[in-house]
């Protein structure tokens, strides 16, 4: 990767994220059949859970459907482009509500043409090992200064 711009960084399906959403669910499941409602109310709210289930781990994990983000492109610190599923590549801004960790980047994107963020998953078995190294120091520090501009900034 250069270290004035990023490359086109590839998203890969994240199993550990969709292991992580499948049992974050199941316990919801789990905790609805224990409350004192009604059975066809338990039977409702389960069939919305396993619902939510499927498109969450569909669009976040295996990045599949409309909204699911299957590239990024950085040219700045906090500007960036993301390719979608459709194939369109869309501009938008990360916003410092961002988290990123050593095992998992979520990166929360405003859109130019959307007025809710966009929520990216990023674990560490969706991308390259070096990539999300990379990814990680550019969100928290930026882009480091070529030799070049190193030189030029010292004389």
């Amino acid at each position: 990767m250069n270290s004035a711009h990023l490359q086109i960084i590839a998203l890969r399906p994240a199993r550990q994220l969709a292991w992580i959403l499948g049992c974050a669910h199941f316990a919801v499941l789990l905790v609805l059949a224990t409350l004192p409602v009604a059975l066809w109310l338990q039977a409702g709210a389960a069939v919305l859970l396993l619902l939510s289930a499927a498109y969450t781990i569909r669009l976040h994990a295996w990045r599949r459907g409309r909204g699911a983000v299957t590239a990024l492109h950085f040219t700045d610190r906090e500007q960036l482009r993301v390719l979608m599923q459709d194939g369109t590549w869309r501009a938008g801004r990360v916003l410092g509500s961002s988290i990123v960790g050593v095992a998992c980047t979520v990166l929360n994107i405003r859109l130019a043409d959307h007025r809710l963020p966009l929520h990216v998953v990023i674990t560490n078995d969706s991308i390259d090992a070096e990539d999300f190294r990379r990814l990680r120091v550019w969100l928290r520090w930026g882009p480091l200064e070529t030799a070049d501009a190193a030189d030029s900034t010292a004389t």
